[in-house]
């Protein structure tokens, strides 16, 4: 009887290293996902059509947030942006045109950045310049953005977002993976 005791208690005490061992694997696991979407990575699903024809309303992208802790913004990188409007904060979809440094200044149609004209921007004339029709000057932590859908898009151009402090970067857009057409 002992025996069958013993045989008892030692299955059962298995029994319960093993659901333990997988209650700490599944921890683990919820763990790891959390730190991976509070820190590394996110998805954003794009509303409105300010970056068409790059994405398109439901698209969903993913975002490197570790992108910008490592190194800073570059031109031309769509990036997702925390806005703040009063007491409200929104997340938005843009590209980066200007750098810290440097003017920005929107004219027949066409960005100059320092004066010089930048190539390969956008598939139509911008329509509007916006505060950038007599040149904005970034400071060393501001950025310029704007909408791939230039004369769509509420960006940099317009007061109620003007130039991007550093730290309203989320992260740089790495992809899109599903929605939208």
């Amino acid at each position: 009887m002992a025996v069958k005791n013993y045989r008892y208690l030692e299955r059962r005490n298995r029994m319960i290293r093993r659901i333990g061992f997988w209650v700490g694997e599944v921890a683990a696991v919820i763990f790891l996902a959390f730190l991976i979407i509070q820190f590394c990575f996110q998805t954003v699903t794009v509303h409105g059509e300010s970056m068409q024809p790059s994405y398109y309303e439901g698209n969903v992208l993913l975002v490197n947030k570790l992108s910008y802790r490592i190194g800073g913004p570059k031109r031309f990188d769509p990036v997702l942006l925390e806005i703040e409007n009063g007491t409200a904060v929104h997340y938005t979809v843009k590209r980066v045109i200007g750098l810290p440094g440097e003017t920005v200044q929107i004219t027949g149609g066409e960005i100059l950045i320092d004066g010089e004209a930048l190539e390969d921007t956008f598939e139509e004339e911008i329509l509007s310049a916006g505060l950038a029709a007599y040149g904005v000057e970034l400071g060393e932590d501001e950025y310029f953005v704007m909408g791939d859908n230039c004369n769509n898009s509420e960006d940099s151009r317009v007061a109620n977002i003007g130039n991007i402090k550093r730290t309203q970067f989320v992260g740089k857009i790495v992809g899109r993976i599903g929605g939208g057409e």
